[in-house]
């Protein structure tokens, strides 16, 4: 829905158009004038957030231009080449602060650290909070930017690895646009570009946090290999959403589901990991305890997994042969099975079995198990 706002002590008295129900400045249709206005006022409202004044205030109207934005008086280049440049500059910038923050550290956690920093999740929500995608001047954005403002707002702490859906890359390349501008503007100076720019990410990920949450597929990696365990990360899309599984020496430990390949890796380890800590420390429900080595089958487990979509009015499940192996005196099989919520899709593989029925019958106890933990029953 537009609405328009017509001018206060902090606003040009002419329209203001905005976009996607939070204050997204657009283009204006109606002339020039009035889109340069509009710019000078997002200028404005950058600089104060930026707590810093533009000599060339060119550059951060360029920083602040989507490439779809194409009317005004002349042609206005977009932020493209200012994010190829910030995009090094902030990395550098952070790079050197965690090198002189924490001389005694590997270069192992140094680099987590710059990743835990210098990433789309984190820029998008430095945009987001600072209220920057209110002044990206542009003809037409993604209706994620809008579902993205919406979970981050919804967000009660810090996220570190990734949240639930991905960030729009434009929040993330307006954030390192502008640090580019900023860097330009001070005369390459990369030190003041940092003093400028530091607030602006803050809270910053530091040493603490990155050992009190090790990034969960690295973590998981080292915790099985600690064990002597193998890990498999099974990943597929299916329509806008990515699927990952993990398996633990072959056997089924946890799945998630995100609209990223990468944030469904994550939150899959971050789950096995949970129980992999619960199941050691013996803080599970003994019905619930999912061992490395052996899965028990609920018996019947099939048909209690029809009844249970029925009973919930989710579509019926879908069984499939995955895999058919062994000679032909000795055939075994692996069956999967798919069910599929209003807000993701659950998939899993069984144990093999001499049987399609029994094969099915594991595939439909382990989807108990990770409807069990996801805490879908």
């Amino acid at each position: 829905m537009l609405t328009e706002s017509t001018g206060s002590r902090h606003t040009p008295p002419e329209k203001i158009v905005y976009s996607y129900g939070v204050e997204m400045c657009l283009k204006s249709t109606d002339s020039g004038d009035q889109s340069m206005m509009d710019m000078e006022y997002s200028v404005a409202a950058v600089e104060s957030i930026l707590m810093y004044t533009f000599k060339d205030k060119k550059l951060l109207e360029q920083a602040l231009t989507h490439s779809s934005y194409t009317d005004g008086p002349s042609y206005q280049p977009s932020y493209q080449r200012l994010e190829f440049l910030g995009d090094s500059a902030l990395g550098l910038a952070i790079s050197s602060f965690f090198f002189l923050t924490y001389p005694d550290i590997d270069s192992g956690k140094l680099s987590d650290l710059r990743a835990a920093n210098v990433s789309n999740e984190k820029f998008a929500r430095v945009a987001v909070h600072h209220g920057l995608h209110k002044y990206i001047r542009h003809s037409k954005l993604s209706d994620k930017v809008w579902e993205f403002y919406i979970e981050v707002e919804g967000e009660e702490e810090m996220v570190v690895y990734g949240g639930q859906m991905t960030a729009p890359k434009v929040l993330a390349d307006v954030v390192e646009s502008m640090a580019a501008a900023v860097y330009i503007d001070c005369g390459f100076n990369l030190q003041m570009m940092w003093m400028i720019f530091r607030r602006l990410l803050e809270p910053l990920v530091m040493l603490d946090v990155i050992l009190a949450q090790p990034q969960p597929i690295t973590a998981l990696y080292g915790a099985c290999r600690k064990d002597g365990k193998k890990v498999d990360i099974q990943y597929w899309k299916n329509g806008d959403r990515y699927i990952a599984r993990v398996f633990v020496d072959n056997t089924f430990i946890a799945c998630a589901s995100s609209d990223s390949r990468q944030n469904a890796k994550l939150h899959a380890a971050e789950a096995a990991l949970l129980k992999i800590t619960k199941s050691k420390s013996g803080d599970t429900n003994p019905q619930t305890n999912l061992d490395f080595n052996e899965l028990m089958e609920i018996e019947g487990a099939k048909q209690k997994l029809n009844e249970l979509c029925y009973k919930k009015k989710w579509p019926k499940p879908i069984f499939k042969v995955e895999q058919e192996l062994g000679p032909l005196h000795d055939k075994r099989c692996i069956s999967s099975v798919q069910v599929e919520l209003s807000d993701r899709i659950f998939f899993v593989k069984g144990d093999e079995r001499s049987r399609v029925k029994d094969a099915d019958n594991s595939a439909a106890s382990m989807m108990f198990c990770a409807l069990r933990e996801a805490g879908y029953t």
